[in-house]
């Protein structure tokens, strides 16, 4: 089933549903600070997160590529867009990421990396939220009531980064809760651009514009375990020591996904069993698939 050319519809729709690509495009960059954001890169971003998985599902790769990977699956117009050269043509194919090129897995797509943007300014709690729930199956919770804005009233907010509103925010200890938890890991994600693109430093220029005296992107943060990450490296190597909760988040999307329906209690041993069964078989993309579709959950639904 997996070598039939029907798989494709699997992997459009469960990656689509997975990663949110049916989002992208919905908000996207503003055409007059990120002028390089143009319809040929959207679609191509999109497609770079469906070609990644089926990439991994083709060559029975394991799982934890998503996570953390040394090659990308890009065309040349995204080859272009990450810095990464020598690709030629429209065809997606895999390449190594070159050294000091901050790329492989998920959380540095570009697809995921707009989605949780705002259009003008990228906003580390959609991100953090988005590797919480998507890489971790953490739900961080639903925001308190009346929690407001992030500090509209401070004076000088307008000149202030994005990370010290978030500060100033979680000096209120109802918000402190939950952004605890997701803002440091969308610190680390902070040198991606609202639209995906590598960057050193913020823009406070007209409309958010980078300008030479400009702050560089502080993207070091804590987690809440008092784990110390700089950076989009350091947070895709946490995320691979945290596999096990990747790989029941992933065998939990998937067994969503095969019965089309929420999860109860009653299918965390069969979540479970998926996870030991990847494990056994090289933490591949097919033993995990192989194994929710011969699952006395999936046989009865």
């Amino acid at each position: 089933m997996l070598a039939n050319d029907k798989s494709e519809a699997f992997v459009r729709n469960f990656a689509g549903q997975w990663l949110g690509l049916r989002e992208v495009g919905a908000n996207p960059p503003a055409p007059d600070l990120y002028p390089q954001y143009d319809r040929h890169l959207e679609t191509s971003i999109t497609e770079e997160s469906r070609a990644f998985f089926a990439e991994i599902l083709k060559h029975d790769l394991s799982v934890l590529n998503f996570v953390g990977s040394d090659s990308v699956v890009i065309n040349e117009r995204l080859a272009r867009f990450y810095g990464i050269p020598d690709v030629r043509g429209a065809q997606f194919r895999r390449v190594p990421v070159p050294e000091g090129v901050h790329r492989g897995g998920i959380v540095t797509q570009a697809s995921m990396l707009t989605i949780t943007s705002n259009g003008t300014r990228t906003s580390p709690v959609k991100r953090g939220t988005w590797v919480l729930k998507n890489v971790l199956g953490i739900d961080p919770g639903l925001p308190v009531a009346n929690a407001g804005d992030i500090a509209p009233k401070v004076p000088g907010i307008d000149k202030a980064t994005v990370r010290q509103r978030l500060e100033i925010h979680r000096t209120l200890p109802q918000c402190a809760r939950c952004h605890n938890k997701i803002d440091p890991l969308g610190f680390a994600l902070e040198n991606f651009n609202a639209a995906g693109e590598w960057r050193d430093q913020e823009g406070f220029g007209y409309k958010g514009r980078i300008e030479r005296n400009d702050p560089k992107v502080n993207a070091a943060s804590k987690l809440p375990d008092g784990t110390e990450i700089n950076g989009v490296d350091d947070l895709r190597t946490v995320l691979r020591q945290r596999e096990d909760l990747f790989l029941n988040c992933l065998a939990s999307k998937m067994l969503t996904y095969a019965l089309g329906r929420e999860l109860g209690i009653a299918d965390q041993p069969t979540v479970k069993a998926a996870v030991a069964h990847s494990k056994k078989n090289g933490y591949t993309l097919r033993s995990l698939i192989q194994f929710i579709v011969t699952s006395e959950s999936f046989g009865s639904k």
